[in-house]
């Protein structure tokens, strides 16, 4: 899949945080039966509150372009707020650390840190995969089976866990971390939902759950250049330097 899209990284992403996170707090957060992700999630935005959702969507496209100068057009968005307990009281614990994983064939995917005074570490971190991933992918996948079990259970038992540090051992050790993103109240992180990521821990702090806005933004298309298409556009000029310059001298 071609990038289109920089990583992004931007802090005070709405205007009044807190009471986005109030709004969050009053909502119905559910385990996904599939077990496709860990915690729990509200019902997708767009059917919850429509206004609020297409209000943080258009923020979100407006980072890349401008909207009047660019017509833009989205489809296959899924948006919700996600709560994630630590599985463990043990801030250093391994099974407090996210799965690392790709998210698929989405242009803009990302999240909103949403907890105020959250632990710096418990954000995320954008990785690639070195040799022994790539040697062991068929294996990473039938592993990635034993994690849809552990995640859809509500209370997982003492062997589930033991399980899932395991499994953390196995599918994260073929990667090297090639970005880090802290955990900064109402700080926006976007990037390509083929890029390898995972969340580095569960524990926000010890009073309440780690909360996030987390959004998967599909059939992107725009009337002029992705920002990735207009950077290549503008080329590095190596030529030599003592060339008599073309620019004309003011008087």
């Amino acid at each position: 899949m071609i990038k289109y899209f920089p990583t992004t990284i931007v802090d005070n992403f709405f205007e009044e945080p807190k009471e986005v996170v109030k709004f969050a707090n009053k909502q119905n957060f559910i385990i996904n039966k599939q077990g496709f992700f860990p915690g729990k999630r509200t019902q997708a935005l767009h059917i919850l509150h429509e206004k609020f959702f297409n209000s943080v969507l258009s923020k979100i496209i407006n980072l890349h372009f401008d909207f009047s100068t660019h017509t833009v057009y989205w489809e296959n968005v899924e948006m919700y707020f996600q709560k994630i307990k630590p599985y463990s009281e043990d801030k250093q614990s391994l099974i407090n650390k996210g799965l690392i994983h790709k998210d698929g064939d989405y242009p803009l995917v990302g999240l909103i840190y949403l907890n105020e005074d959250a632990d710096l570490d418990s954000g995320m971190s954008i990785f690639r995969p070195t040799g022994k991933h790539k040697e062991d992918i068929a294996k990473t996948e039938r592993l990635l089976e034993k994690k849809q079990d552990i995640y859809k259970k509500e209370n997982p038992t003492s062997s589930d866990l033991k399980d899932l540090k395991k499994l953390i051992q196995d599918i994260n050790y073929g990667f090297e971390e090639t970005l880090k993103v802290n955990n900064v109240f109402n700080r926006l992180v976007s990037y390509n939902g083929n890029d390898f990521h995972g969340a580095n821990n569960f524990m926000a702090n010890k009073e309440e759950e780690k909360l996030i806005l987390v959004f998967f933004i599909g059939g992107i298309k725009a009337s002029g250049f992705y920002p990735i298409q207009r950077m290549n556009n503008q080329k590095i000029n190596l030529d030599d330097n003592k060339k008599k310059s073309r620019r004309k001298r003011l008087n």
